[in-house]
């Protein structure tokens, strides 16, 4: 990345890689712009400057990347130590000119036409009525149409301290589920990571709307990978509930519209119990499920009792041994 990038990493950095969150050992190569003294584009002109300053303030040791290449590798090898012993993300920052030109030997061309679109299923009791289903019923659904080697993610807010609850309620295992209580707008992102490292697991993706909305371009690029077990349940209740029930400033015949379009390689929208465990049940690789909410909520919604590095421990955890949580 460059500072840019940084810059807009910050979130997902602070609310949940940070060692005081979830304490995720992370490497950062950093391509530095706008160096003091340096002249270059004017969006560099700020952060360029201040970027060792901005580090520091986040707590993310760095170093320079040095000239020669011994250095080089001491310099990699002890950020990556410094990661992994610290459970904390690091920074390489790289100066302009460190690294020979780079030739790609593949010579990119635009496609010749637009990927064919699946159908979107619709297995909907009532189009335009108020919806059956609340957030809740719809996790309990989620659960209900899980596989025992199911790996869930969730986004910030009500949908991950609902899932808590319902599992505990249910004296089942959190073990299996990352929480996302911070980076909100890049579970999906999240979700595939985890399905990187668990090819023989569908990793099921629980999020909002408003979450959904956010990073857009993740789902454009990531839905089409090849060999990829993400199902990205989206629960659409039109609001921002973590932030005080705010409108989605999207009508939900645009929000159709525009699931049409995506590139999942299916995609249902459903509206009640059986059809959410109908469409689990069915798929196993790149697939949206986009189901509509009413704005029913539990007054008093329990937060989890664990802490981001308990949660952690469990969730590495329950690739190893049964977990405990």
């Amino acid at each position: 990345m460059q500072n840019s990038g940084y810059s807009n990493a910050l979130n997902p950095l602070q609310s949940l890689v940070a060692k005081e969150v979830f304490g995720i050992p992370m490497v950062l190569m950093i391509g530095w712009r706008g160096r003091p003294g340096e002249k270059d584009e004017p969006q560099h002109n700020l952060i360029g400057p201040n970027i060792l300053k901005n580090l520091d303030a986040n707590n993310i040791p760095y170093e320079i990347l040095p000239e020669g290449l011994s250095q080089a590798r001491s310099s990699v090898g002890r950020l990556v130590a410094r990661a992994k012993q610290d459970n904390t993300p690091v920074a390489l920052l790289v100066r302009a000119k460190s690294f020979a030109a780079y030739t790609s030997p593949v010579v990119a061309r635009w496609a010749s036409a637009s990927p064919t679109q699946t159908q979107t299923l619709k297995w909907l009791s009532s189009p335009t009525e108020r919806p059956v289903l609340s957030r809740e019923s719809t996790i309990e659904s989620i659960l209900d149409g899980l596989k025992s080697n199911d790996i869930s993610v969730s986004s910030l807010g009500g949908n991950s301290r609902e899932l808590w609850f319902l599992r505990k309620n249910k004296n089942q295992s959190i073990a299996r589920n990352f929480f996302c209580i911070g980076a909100m707008g890049h579970t999906y992102a999240l979700a595939h990571g985890v399905s990187n490292g668990c090819r023989a697991n569908r990793v099921v993706c629980i999020d909002g709307d408003g979450s959904f909305m956010m990073h857009l371009g993740n789902n454009a690029i990531l839905a089409p990978l090849p060999d990829q077990r993400v199902i990205h349940v989206v629960i659409y209740n039109g609001m921002h509930s973590s932030t005080g029930n705010q409108p989605l400033m999207i009508g939900r015949g645009d929000l159709l519209a525009l699931v049409e379009g995506l590139p999942y390689e299916r995609k249902f929208i459903v509206d009640t119990a059986d059809g959410v465990k109908k469409a689990l049940q069915s798929v196993d690789r790149s697939t949206l499920i986009l189901v509509p909410v009413n704005d029913d909520t539990r007054k008093s919604l329990p937060r989890p009792t664990e802490t981001p590095a308990e949660q952690k421990d469990a969730f590495m955890g329950s690739f190893r041994s049964n977990s405990k949580l």
